[in-house]
């Protein structure tokens, strides 16, 4: 430890802990991780006949599907990726409610 002129402590941006490879700098790109994030309900209507839509969120994924009164799910769930995946989760969601509401 060693003190500077005014008499405070300097302090060393490398420490001795630190392991060899944390102070090299990185080749290429850096890439952060990929972490999933909890499923979010970005929306959900219920139906005429006690059914209910639901569109959900994780990460890019979007997951539309239909429920029963008891929110148990009536089918497989449909998987939206890609740059449209919102638009055409929302798609999805609009056609089933038409076709259950019948206009």
């Amino acid at each position: 430890m060693s003190r500077t002129f005014s008499n405070r402590i300097k302090v060393s941006s490398r420490g001795t802990n630190v392991a060899r490879n944390q102070t090299r700098p990185r080749i290429g790109p850096s890439r952060v991780a990929a972490r999933n994030m909890p499923a979010t309900i970005i929306r959900r209507e219920k139906l005429t006949d006690g059914t209910q839509i639901a569109v959900a969120q994780v990460n890019d994924l979007f997951i539309a599907a239909r429920f029963d009164a008891q929110e148990n799910p009536l089918g497989a769930a449909m998987k939206f990726t890609g740059g449209q995946a919102r638009v055409n989760a929302h798609a999805w969601a609009d056609k089933t409610v038409r076709i259950i509401r019948g206009f």
